[in-house]
């Protein structure tokens, strides 16, 4: 074989490599928390958000602004998924699901999914990813207990449609305690009207409204507190130690003004 044939021969073999590396992205629907679909080829995920390519062309969504990211199969969300969830739904084309954070993206086919779901990473692939939930869709809102407080296995529950919520627990003043709240509830119609029991800062203000919220100061959908007509203090899903104000029943609630709009609740552990 002559000098040019095989320098010919290489650059065939090269172009077929990048051909096969290029065809190797994996498609994905994005939905975005607008209500907008995008057709794309899931590139990477990183601080900037998700790198994709969108008829071509590379572009960067940020992550806080895309609500599911589809991969193919045929599964049907249910309420009972989202009952718990703090951050990103992975549902497995089996039908099983994951509650953990999606972190990262690597590989090319399949892609590598790497989650977190705080006690280390694990690697997912789209072979087996239907589709990761970055928010709960808007229709579909997670399940509100028929009575909130104290549930069977010693947790309360505190309905996001209720101002206040009863722990069923005496306190006295400078006693501490500790709270730890896990799920997500929605305050308002509106696709991003989600929060987990830190609040969403989107949705907090400087106007009058949000002058009158319970606690001015945290954003809307925060887990809060009161010992029995006591002014209202902040809690969030995983405070230090509290000090008790006053003694009292201790009560939760939710950071907000409006209630009949809400659904879902909070899933809190109290320890003294």
């Amino acid at each position: 074989m002559t000098r040019q044939i095989r320098l010919f021969a290489g650059v065939i073999a090269m172009a077929l490599a990048v051909g096969t590396v290029m065809s190797a992205q994996v498609p994905a629907t994005v939905t975005m928390r607008s209500g907008e679909t995008l057709a794309v080829t899931m590139m990477d995920l990183g601080g900037a958000g998700f790198q994709v390519s969108v008829n071509g062309a590379e572009r960067i969504i940020p992550k806080d602004q895309v609500a599911v990211v589809d991969f193919g199969g045929n599964v049907t969300p249910q309420a009972s998924w989202f009952n718990g969830m703090s951050k990103h739904l992975v549902v497995f084309k089996n039908g099983e699901i994951l509650h953990t954070e999606w972190v990262d993206i690597g590989g090319a086919m399949p892609l590598i999914l790497r989650v977190n779901n705080g006690s280390g990473e694990r690697e997912l692939t789209t072979n087996e990813v239907a589709r990761i939930y970055l928010v709960a869709p808007s229709g579909i809102t997670p399940n509100t207990p028929v009575t909130g407080g104290v549930q069977g296995d010693g947790t309360i529950a505190v309905n996001a449609n209720t101002p206040w919520t009863s722990t069923g627990i005496n306190v006295r003043t400078g006693q501490m305690v500790n709270f730890s709240a896990t799920g997500e509830i929605r305050v308002g119609p509106g696709a991003n009207d989600v929060s987990n029991a830190n609040g969403n800062s989107s949705l907090s203000g400087g106007g009058t409204l949000f002058r009158r919220l319970p606690v001015t100061r945290v954003p809307v959908g925060t887990l809060i507190a009161k010992v029995g007509n006591g002014t209202p203090f902040e809690l969030g899903s995983n405070p230090p130690p509290v000090r008790m104000p006053a003694n009292g029943t201790l009560f939760l609630g939710i950071n907000d003004l409006t209630f009949n709009d809400n659904s879902g609740f909070f899933r809190v552990v109290i320890t003294r």
